[in-house]
């Protein structure tokens, strides 16, 4: 299989600061990263250096290793890596082997650069026609629709894994987005329901509704999660002062 352009992710990390671990102030370092996933069993990540570009030291994760240390970050890519991939596209298809990738702009070059070296880890013809083709199966002419897909695909992965905290914050990433999707509203709601929180995902089953009226799975979704809160009764009692 060809690599495929996950998008952007970012990893957290806490950190000592001081001379003492028992004295020091705890801080939180976040990297960014661009992902690439080679096969079923291997995802490349690529750090982001401050113009928040691909660096070419790439480390190899599995899914899990992945899904356990690493959120979506996909308006990070949309920054500067989205629109440097439908360029590098539009490049790739006009001009084909004639590209001199030297002369390309900083991020065309960058994003460039850690595709052909996704390709040859992957052990595939790392030249500019499988590059095309990495570029074009990511979607790079839509936006962010590939990025969405693939968070999704975590997302219902992770829910099913009964992960339900990390699913939840993998869709509310992809809702980053497309903040109307049904669809996205449809699946964070599942997760609120196996956690419990009625409320929250009948919110969200009538926004995805009001979207999208002819949804019959959320319409009798909703009307599930109402009878549920009908049945545990939703009256709050007020603070009786004394």
């Amino acid at each position: 299989m060809l690599p495929e352009l996950l998008g952007c992710y970012q990893s957290q990390k806490i950190e000592k600061m001081g001379k003492s671990s028992a004295s020091g102030r705890d801080f939180t370092q976040r990297i960014d990263w661009l992902a690439v996933r080679l096969d079923v069993a291997r995802i490349l990540i690529f750090p982001l250096d401050d113009k928040k570009l691909p660096l070419p030291l790439q480390k190899t994760v599995t899914p899990q290793e992945f899904l356990a240390h690493f959120l979506p970050a996909p308006l990070v890519f949309n920054e500067r890596l989205g629109p440097a991939a439908l360029v590098l596209t539009r490049l790739l298809r006009d001009v084909g082997a004639k590209l001199d990738q030297n002369a390309l702009p900083d991020a065309e070059r960058a994003l460039f650069t850690v595709i052909l070296v996704a390709l040859a880890a992957g052990g595939q013809p790392d030249d500019d026609a499988a590059a095309l083709e990495v570029l074009e199966q990511c979607g790079a002419a839509t936006g962010g629709e590939a990025q969405k897909v693939a968070i999704n695909a975590f997302g219902i992965h992770l829910r099913k894994q009964k992960d339900f905290d990390t699913a939840a914050a993998y869709y509310r990433k992809a809702l980053e987005l497309a903040p109307g999707d049904e669809r996205l509203l449809f699946n964070l709601a599942r997760v609120l329901y196996e956690k419990g929180e009625l409320a929250g995902c009948r919110k969200l089953l009538e926004k995805a509704l009001a979207g999208a009226p002819d949804f019959p799975e959320a319409s009798k979704f909703l009307r599930h999660v109402r009878r549920r809160e009908d049945a545990l009764g939703t009256t709050e009692f007020p603070d009786i002062t004394v």
